[in-house]
Formats: structure tokens, sequence, C-alpha cells
């Protein structure tokens, strides 16, 4: 039975990777998941998240809540990624996308392109949020960014017990109030699922051009991230000669 592994920042983030899981679940694959932060109350996140999991269908037992500090992530890339490699028999692993929305997304981001490129597995990115063509506090929830994205069409009804999800997080109200109106939009009117291969390659430049979103909204800078994961990056990315 083939085994995936998500590789989370947040105890919430697996609203993003939903349509998926379920996919996965219904084609026979075994799911585990890690959990790299403490999402700053671990013991309310950590119960919404096993809610939101036993909907989904996942296994409770093979759920790991890792607890570095939330917002720090990108201190920790050693660990989190020693953390990670406890888990076995891997054969792809997904995680969130390198998008510039959330410092710890794109730290988590890096902990499992580097677990999948140790364990010659394929890694998949799928989007959360980014602030990419949008001003001040604003950004687009569930959308692509960048071009070699693959588009599964999914149910209307898979999108909406995706976006249901939501009712677990009840101490991210506000988050999921500003991220959902278009991410309903995208599961449930659109019903499109995205995911790519994670690129070795896109790790050695910024997500994109101009202010990322978490520069805008979290006042950490490209050049304070990139710092902090500049080794981390060359160990999985080495420059090239």
């Amino acid at each position: 039975m083939p085994h995936a592994l998500f590789v989370f920042a947040h105890q919430d983030d697996e609203i993003a990777a939903a349509t998926r899981m379920k996919h996965l679940l219904r084609g026979g694959w075994t799911l585990s998941a890690v959990y790299l932060t403490d999402g700053m109350n671990p013991a309310v996140r950590d119960e919404e998240s096993r809610q939101a999991l036993a909907c989904i269908g996942v296994d409770l037992a093979r759920v790991r809540f890792v607890g570095f500090p939330d917002g720090q992530l990108v201190d920790h890339l050693d660990g989190a990624l020693e953390s990670v490699e406890r888990v076995t028999d891997v054969d792809a692993v997904y995680c969130l996308a390198w998008e510039g929305g959330h410092h710890d997304h794109d730290a988590s981001h890096l902990v499992a392109v580097a677990f999948a490129t140790r364990r010659g597995v394929p890694c998949f990115e799928m989007p959360l949020y980014h602030g990419r063509g949008t001003p001040g506090p604003f950004f687009r929830s569930l959308a692509p960014l960048g071009d070699g994205w693959s588009a599964r069409r999914i149910t209307a009804r898979e999108g909406l017990d995706a976006a249901l999800l939501c009712r677990f997080h009840p101490s991210q109200r506000r988050t999921w109030l500003g991220l959902m109106p278009e991410g309903f939009v995208r599961l449930v009117l659109r019903r499109r699922e995205w995911t790519r291969p994670a690129s070795v390659e896109r790790l050695r430049a910024k997500p994109h051009a101009g202010r990322l979103f978490y520069e805008r909204r979290f006042g950490v800078t490209w050049e304070e991230f990139e710092a902090k994961a500049r080794s981390f990056v060359a160990a999985i990315a080495p420059p090239p000669r």
C-alpha cells in the first residue's frame, strides 16, 4: 500500500490539502501528517486538526505534532527535518507551496523538499495564500503562483467538504473568514485542485517579485528569511559551479 506524507507548518494547513488527502485515501494510500509548529496554542490547535483529519479519514495514529515555536520555523530547519526523518517508507510527499504567504509555510516547504530529496521520492506542493499582485493587506487564496501546475477537477461536494473543515478551527475564525471567500469560489464553484512538483531550483530565488505577503503582514523580510535558510537550502540545492 503506497504511503504519502503531508508536511504542514500550522494546525489548519490541512484544509489546503484536504481534497488531495481524500483522493489518495480513495486510491488506497496510507497517509501520515506532521505539523512542525506549536501554533502558539497547541492544547487547542492540535485537537482542532485532529478533528479535521478524522473527518477527512486520516488515521490519527499517523499524525505527529512537533511543536517548534510558531513564526520561528526558519530558525529550526535542521531540527524540523530531523523530526520528519522519523517517518519511514514514504512514497510521496505533499506540502504547502513556495509562495511567500507565511514564512512558516515556506520554511515547512524547505523541510518537505529536503526530506523528499534525501529519500529520493517525489514532492508535490499545493497553494494556500500569497500576496502577488495585491496591495497592502490583501492576498489570493488557493491560487497557483507561477507555471507548471496541474489541475484536477473535483466535485462540488469535495470542494464543499474541504471548505467546511474550517468549522473545526474556531480558534482561527478570523483567518478563515479572510481566506475562505475566494477559497470557496475556487473549491466549490470552479472545482479545481492544484498541484505541481516541488522544485529544488525554485528554492534559490524569492517566491515572486515585489514584497511578499509575509513581509507586508508579519514584518519578516525576505532577506532575513533567506539569510537564516541559506545553508539549509545550499545543502538541498548546491549552487551551480
